[in-house]
């Protein structure tokens, strides 16, 4: 709950700039048998999976979403990756036999606010969103519970709760 209530917090608040992008751009050289996969144009979708593969073992270069495109104009694999850390661009240069790798690591902050926003993660981190959701409603409808049944507290808490769900949704209508 702490880190929703936090990470919420900092997503209320863009303009609190709390670290930067740090951009990189590296230039890898292709391997010769990923050079010599016959059909790039026609065969781009599955030599850029195994191409992937081999930068995720070889270079530590991953992503969670991705996408793979090949440009005709300039005959070269784009692959765009991305996860809650930032994103990065892959350039296969077949011709030259290089690779460029375009990283945009994005600051702690930001990582964490996509990780509230559960944007470009892993089924796992969605599980665990999921998770301390259902725990997040299991506390409130148990405090809610408590108020119903203590008679001592019902009539304040009653009142609050009045108060506080009036102000929730006559701030949804205002908002509409």
């Amino acid at each position: 709950m702490l880190f929703f209530a936090t990470t919420g917090i900092l997503l209320n608040h863009p303009d609190w700039e709390m670290g930067e992008v740090d951009n990189k751009v590296s230039e890898i050289s292709l391997p010769e048998w990923a050079a010599e996969m016959p059909n790039w144009p026609e065969n781009y979708g599955s030599h850029g999976l195994v191409l992937l593969q081999w930068l995720d073992k070889a270079y530590d270069i991953r992503g969670v979403d991705f996408a793979i495109e090949w440009d005709e104009f300039d005959q070269l694999l784009i692959i765009n990756l991305t996860g809650p850390n930032g994103a990065k661009v892959i350039e296969v240069l077949i011709d030259d036999k290089l690779i460029a790798v375009d990283s945009r690591d994005l600051s702690t902050i930001a990582m964490l606010n996509n990780l509230h926003r559960a944007k470009h993660v892993s089924g796992f981190w969605r599980a665990i969103s999921d998770i301390s959701a259902v725990c997040m409603l299991l506390f409130c409808v148990s405090g809610f519970w408590l108020v119903v049944v203590n008679r001592l507290e019902r009539l304040p808490a009653n009142i609050a709760m009045l108060a506080g769900g009036s102000i929730f949704i006559l701030t949804v209508y205002l908002m509409h």
